[in-house]
């Protein structure tokens, strides 16, 4: 399981940037940095002093406090995967080698009944995740549509006879797949996983149609944010989307609610609030 964060500094900053549509040396004119040292900053291979972080937070308009944090890596979940959900089994998979992203398996302990999200890869693993459970399978449910997080999806369905959702802002994303899909996942329904119940919300920026699945303990929130960040954007519009629907339909949660990411470790509302530079 994870023993470090999915984004360190520098990666918060390349993602502040571009997600702002800023340009690398308009940044670094106005924090007063050489181009190059930019480019090492955003690659990880450095670390710039207080001054620097202090001005790079400005420019970006990130949090101080917790953009020096972020550089001196003081903060790591304290449920880095998870804890599971009175009533319910949650399952944290770290799919993939190399490039690695999370799936789960979701159950209900009274009925039994279980649900995947986020097949991405190794389609084994999934299913023997699912036959440990002994859960009974009756959906596949997409937070969003890229490509890491639906490569074991038809062989899940095949396997399990489950359909597949997800919001139609994605379906386009999917391609070839589209005809494993067989129903929407739409905002502000209710899912239900046997006696549990996820509220569906839109959380937009990283792909159109993202969603978060709610529960009152818990919220798996595929690429809209990570532990200590939040997913990649490549335009404004998006980058201002995502920041609002997370900081409102994410983390006005109650600060102990579990945050399952689609990449990365486990974390919290709290943490979140305390820790993550892109929220005051």
């Amino acid at each position: 399981m994870y023993t470090q964060l999915e984004d360190e500094f520098g990666d918060i900053v390349g993602k502040a940037r571009r997600g702002q549509e800023m340009e690398s040396a308009d940044v670094a004119g106005k924090v007063g940095l050489a181009l190059e040292d930019l480019g090492r900053i955003e690659d990880c291979a450095l670390t710039p002093d207080q001054g620097v972080i202090e001005r790079l937070a400005a420019v970006l308009g990130l949090h101080r406090e917790k953009l020096l944090r972020s550089a001196t890596k003081q903060f790591f979940p304290l449920y880095p995967s998870g804890r599971s959900i009175s009533g319910g089994v949650v399952e944290m998979m770290v799919l993939g080698s190399g490039f690695l992203i999370n799936g789960y398996v979701v159950g209900c302990s009274e009925t039994g009944k279980g649900a995947v999200i986020d097949p991405g890869f190794d389609p084994e693993k999934i299913l023997r995740n699912i036959e440990a459970t002994g859960l009974d399978i009756e959906q596949v449910l997409l937070t969003h549509g890229h490509q890491d997080h639906i490569g074991a999806l038809s062989e899940i369905c095949q396997a399990t006879d489950a359909p597949a959702l997800i919001n139609g802002g994605d379906l386009a994303l999917i391609g070839g797949l589209a005809n494993k899909i067989e129903g929407e996942l739409r905002e502000g329904e209710v899912i239900a996983i046997g006696n549990l119940r996820f509220e569906i919300r839109a959380t937009p920026g990283h792909t159109q149609g993202g969603v978060s699945l709610i529960h009152a303990e818990a919220a798996f929130v595929g690429d809209a944010l990570f532990a200590g960040s939040l997913g990649g954007t490549r335009s404004l519009d998006n980058y201002r989307q995502q920041h609002q629907a997370v900081g409102e339909k994410v983390l006005g949660l109650d600060e102990k609610s579990l945050l399952f990411p689609g990449h990365g470790p486990a974390t919290t509302v709290g943490e979140e609030r305390a820790h993550n530079p892109f929220f005051a």
